[in-house]
Parts: structure tokens; sequence; C-alpha cells
């Protein structure tokens, strides 16, 4: 059984992630590489920082529980 955990986000990483549209977030979170299931897959309990401009997106596979990462470019 999965536990799905509400997303946790730095104050900054939140603003910039209430700035990208619904349709938008979905995309990005239905499809995350996995280097275990070695494909794209959902990622679920996911955290947020900004690093460099970037918003920095962790979390686990869906499929297999392992780490994956996204990072969405900002704008500068």
């Amino acid at each position: 059984m999965t536990i799905i955990q509400l997303p946790r986000f730095s104050s900054t990483a939140a603003k910039f992630w209430a700035e990208i549209p619904a349709s938008v977030k979905k995309n990005l979170l239905d499809n995350v590489y996995c280097s275990q299931c070695r494909g794209s897959v959902k990622v679920v309990n996911i955290a947020g920082i900004v690093k460099g401009g970037d918003l920095v997106l962790t979390g686990s596979c869906a499929v297999c529980g392992s780490g994956v990462a996204r990072v969405i470019e900002g704008s500068n």
C-alpha cells in the first residue's frame, strides 16, 4: 500500500509552483524519469526548493518508490 503525502515546499518554491498553470503542473508530475523503471513515471510525495532560480522537485516514483527529481527552469 502506497502512502501519499502532501507536497512540502519552501516558501519561494511554493510561490514559483503557484505561478504554473494546473494543466502544466499535472504534465510535469505525470512525466518524471525514473532510472530504476527506465521510463517516464508519476512522482509522488513531492518536495520543492528553489536553487539558482530553478525549481527543483524531488519525490518518489509512483511505480517502484525510488527517488526521482525534476528541474523546472526559472525565467532567468
